[in-house]
């Protein structure tokens, strides 16, 4: 009765650091094998896009005049970057962007 114990525990450890190590990292953003080194993403109110991967961060010039680099907020995601100011957060294959000064804008890929 022991050993059953035992080996249930066991099991029981072993998948959920089995789950728990794919659930991290879960990028359903910007994900580096998925988007495009340069890529263009057309937004509400006529705003275009172009977004550039730089290794972590992102380079982003929007058609309103606005250039801008944007480090991963928090570090190590790829969902949401943002500095003071300024912020794109990926849902898929949409965005939202968050320039100061400007109308916030939904975008799609």
């Amino acid at each position: 009765m022991v050993s059953i114990r035992v080996c249930l525990a066991v099991s029981v450890a072993c998948s959920s650091a089995l789950l728990a190590a794919c659930s991290t990292g879960g990028d359903v953003g910007l994900s580096q094998s998925a988007q495009p080194r340069l890529a263009s993403w057309s937004c509400t109110g006529g705003v275009r896009l172009t977004i550039a991967r730089t290794g972590s961060g992102l380079d982003i010039t929007d058609s309103r005049g606005v250039t801008v680099s944007l480090p991963p907020d928090p570090p190590g995601q790829r969902e949401r970057y943002a500095k003071t100011g300024y912020a794109l957060v990926f849902a898929g294959r949409t965005a939202s962007w968050f320039a100061s000064g400007q109308a916030p804008t939904d975008c799609r890929r």
